[in-house]
């Protein structure tokens, strides 16, 4: 059964699904400090500069620990990545990976090569597999595996990117989610022909704002601003406002929301059924991804859904991953031991099925 995300987001709204467990789509609610600086200068509707305020620029220089133009601020890290791959000659992800790269690839007509990690091998990557003189798109922690990776495999990267000359995009959009591991940002390491992209989406809980911004080299930074300059003309100032705020009390709502999905991913793991599946422990992001015997990932997103359970399969994230299933924690801690006895008793039931056929 092949998979369309939106065909599956009409198969989820046709049977009423009550617990999403399919995108990852923040439940925890965003600081009421938050809410009232939006609501505060929501009035406030005027043009904001293209490269954002400066106020909340020099929060982010601040805390990278570089120049204010090596900062931008974007609509969403999404146009921030969007716009780098628009600028690449030819792109490289790696495998399993999140869609919407090669959604953008496929608009702008850019070759894309894939990397392959594998499970057996903890979806390790081998960044000497990247095609020369192209983007190399990164994301750890990873989604759709939890994977993070650690400082010496970071320094081999960024060896490997000045030898084949490839152009670094670090979608680090879960970078405060990291259970067990190394916490990185890009910019500890190179700003040279590279970008670290950081979302508000995640950590804060405001995927409705689309907020997010982009550090890195110059050069690469006002190549986005061209792409906001010519598409978007500037992200609302409201927006701006509330995130600096947000990033007043960075550490502390990083570390609430980081125990919030480490309570649920334990919670979740000791009631899935360990015969059924295997898997990797994720150590970051608020993510599963479960490895099925021999089933089709697609047939049970299917058959939950008829449930009123949402959860993505695995082809949602490659085409070699249809044995897979990835599972969001982005619900409320009492609705886990339900959607967890809601997956074991339909991978049962496909199981039955299949061996009676």
């Amino acid at each position: 059964m092949k998979f369309d995300i939106y065909e599956f987001f009409s198969e989820l709204s046709k049977n009423k699904a009550k617990i999403r467990m399919d995108a990852g789509d923040p439940d925890i609610e965003p600081n009421d400090v938050i809410i009232n600086e939006l609501i505060k200068n929501i009035k406030d509707l005027g043009y904001a500069p293209y490269k954002g305020l400066d106020e909340l620029r020099d929060i982010i220089a601040e805390y990278h620990k570089v120049d204010i133009d090596n900062v931008i601020i974007t609509p969403g890290s999404k146009a921030a990545i969007s716009s780098l791959i628009l600028l690449s000659k030819k792109v490289n992800l790696i495998s399993p990976y999140w869609s919407g790269y090669e959604f953008s690839a496929n608009l702008f007509k850019k070759q894309v090569s894939i990397i392959n990690t594998k499970f057996e091998e903890s979806w390790e990557p081998d960044f000497n597999k990247a095609e020369n003189d192209a983007t190399l798109i990164i994301n750890y922690p990873n989604n759709p595996t939890g994977k993070v990776i650690t400082q010496k495999k970071v320094k081999e990267l960024i060896d490997i990117s000045l030898e084949k000359n490839l152009t670094i995009v670090s979608d680090e959009a879960y970078r405060d989610i990291v259970f067990d591991g190394f916490r990185f940002k890009l910019t500890d390491f190179i700003l040279q022909n590279s970008v670290s992209v950081f979302s508000f989406s995640k950590t804060f809980s405001m995927p409705g704002l689309r907020l997010g911004y982009a550090v890195g080299d110059k050069q690469l930074i006002n190549k986005i601003g061209e792409f906001i300059k010519a598409n978007i003309t500037s992200v609302p100032k409201f927006s701006q406002r509330a995130a600096i705020k947000a990033l007043e009390m960075w550490e502390p709502i990083a570390d609430q929301v980081k125990n919030t999905y480490y309570k649920r991913l334990t919670l979740f793991l000791n009631k899935i059924n360990n015969k059924k599946f295997v898997y990797i422990r994720p150590s970051g992001t608020f993510y599963v991804f479960l490895k099925l015997n021999g089933l089709s990932g697609t047939e049970l997103a299917y058959a939950l859904a008829k449930k009123g359970l949402g959860i993505f399969p695995g082809e949602a994230f490659g085409r070699e991953f249809e044995n897979f299933i990835r599972v969001s924690l982005t619900t409320k801690e009492e609705n886990i031991p339900l959607a967890a006895e809601l997956i074991n008793e339909s991978v049962e039931e496909l199981d039955v099925g299949k061996h009676i056929n």
